[in-house]
């Protein structure tokens, strides 16, 4: 994956959309289905939007790091000149010496032009090489010109502190360490934003769910109160059935505004997930289709903790920063070496009076110079490089323990995760069956208090044990979506699940 990555998006296998729309869209809103607000999260989200940017500022740091090894070239061309008088000394009558000018003065003046190429390679060697020519007259010489014309180079090699290339392309590979964890940073974010809006969206398709839920309840109760007044006027109903009628009524008021407040705040976090509006985003309406609701799903932890350390995006960067320290620990290693330095220089010098002849004498024998040496340093007890050295062992040792650390945490949270699912399989058995056993003991208490055998408390709490289960049921299959969702995402197959390539 390099600095420029695609998302690619792939059709659903095995999951099938059900259902119908359950909000009616108005002109301008935002019709989504399961599908489509995972897609425009791909495209819109602001959070993979800037996400994006990291992995191109990581190749542009490693071409940069990359830089130290460009020669360098350089030229110059500079003039000078240097006049001072010629003075005589004259005995006067006293025996004292009398300066004076003769009007006559000395000159010399000289141009010299030099180019040079200067730079680094990877085994750390130095190097500057290039020609120059020169110019130079003087008054007194009796040479009106010479030019020197000159090539040469030097060259520094160390052998100990700073030699190789472990050293010299530490940063150059620490460079792409980042740029490949920043390439997992943008997996992990596409992960977590695709996980956020599957989450969100159950969210939302709860709350409307539920807002349903509570208007029947209150239809529920306004009937319960309309009947009840009609029994009190005929004589067969107390006071006190109406006054708890009337209060049961208010009370479901009070829930259907909870949730309609509850559907508003949803929608607009979905919003915020799946669009790159910002002055428009309150002003636009979102209706959905039902989620796809996989019963059918079933983990496979053996499998899935096979490959989980080859998915998880925290994982792979975790490894990639020890890789990162134990670049380090090498160049803080030849850091406490001596400074050891092979130095050497060649100069081929051509001297002559027109500046093609100089030239011409380059490299004869009689103007061949050169030096060979070597330089030799080292800080005594040298305990900056030394402690550089134990602090990065130590990091390496740490983040091992931390990477141990992170890999229990692992085969915790998958496991718990592939319980979450199995405990909320069983839960939607369980609260469809409630939900059932609520609507025939409604009913059968309705007809009860028709025939004067059950009382008004009785039913009004029969209707909210009936919307209690209503609610426990839709929350039972949300919070198995939620669960699949979040095994996905701890087990790093969240992409996979949902059909999307990184390119």
């Amino acid at each position: 994956m390099g600095s420029k990555t695609r998302i690619v998006i792939t059709t659903f296998a095995g999951l099938a959309l059900a259902g119908t729309a359950l909000a009616e869209s108005k002109p301008g809103a935002l019709e989504l289905s399961y599908r489509s607000a995972i897609e425009r999260s791909l495209a819109k989200n602001f959070q993979i939007q800037v996400e994006k940017y990291n992995p191109k500022i990581a190749v542009a740091k490693t071409t940069s790091a990359a830089g130290q090894f460009d020669p360098v070239i350089g030229a110059s061309i500079t003039y000078d000149e240097n006049r001072r008088s010629l003075r005589s000394l004259d005995s006067s009558d006293d025996g004292t010496a009398n300066s004076s000018d003769s009007g006559d003065f000395a000159s010399s003046s000289g141009v010299e032009g030099q180019a040079t190429v200067s730079g680094l390679t990877p085994w750390g060697l130095t190097y500057s090489v290039g020609p120059s020519l020169t110019r130079s007259t003087n008054s007194q010489s009796g040479v009106d010109e010479v030019y020197n014309a000159f090539l040469g180079g030097s060259i520094t090699q160390p052998l100990l502190k700073g030699f190789g290339t472990d050293v010299n392309l530490a940063q150059i590979r620490i460079a792409r360490a980042d740029q490949a964890i920043s390439v997992w940073g943008l997996r992990q974010r596409v992960m977590d934003v695709v996980t956020d809006t599957i989450n969100v969206y159950n969210d939302l398709y709860f709350a409307i769910e539920n807002l349903e839920v509570e208007r029947r309840s209150l239809n529920l109760a306004k009937q319960t109160l309309h009947d009840n007044q009609r029994r009190a006027e005929i004589g067969v109903m107390s006071p006190l059935d109406i006054v708890q009628a009337q209060a049961d009524e208010a009370d479901r008021e009070g829930r259907v505004i909870t949730a309609e407040r509850t559907v508003a705040d949803t929608k607009n976090f979905l919003k915020q997930l799946v669009t790159d509006q910002v002055e428009s985003v309150l002003e636009t309406d979102v209706a959905i289709t039902p989620p796809p609701f996989d019963l059918q799903f079933r983990t496979d932890e053996e499998n899935d903790l096979k490959r989980v350390f080859d998915l998880r995006p925290d994982y792979r960067q975790a490894l990639l920063d020890i890789q990162k320290r134990n670049i380090n620990v090498v160049f803080t290693r030849n850091q406490t070496y001596p400074q050891l330095d092979l130095v050497a220089s060649l100069g081929l010098n051509g001297i002559d009076t027109n500046a093609a002849s100089s030239i011409a004498r380059i490299g004869k024998p009689s103007e061949i110079a050169g030096t060979v040496g070597g330089v030799f340093s080292l800080p005594v007890p040298n305990r900056t490089a030394r402690g550089n050295l134990e602090v990065a062992n130590l990091e390496v040792a740490r983040q091992l323990v931390a990477l141990k650390q992170l890999e229990q945490t692992i085969y915790v949270t998958v496991d718990n995760a592939a319980g979450q699912i199995s405990t909320t399989r069983k839960l939607i058995d369980v609260s469809r069956a409630a939900r059932e056993y609520a609507a025939r003991t409604l009913e059968a208490a309705q007809a009860r208090l028709t025939s004067g055998t059950a009382t008004t408390f009785e039913v009004l709490q029969f209707q909210r044990d009936l919307a209690t289960a209503e609610t426990n049921e839709v929350r039972a299959l949300t919070a198995h979506q939620k669960a699949i969702a979040a095994y996905a995402l701890v087990t790093g197959t969240t992409l996979e699940r949902n059909r999307i390539k990184l390119d």
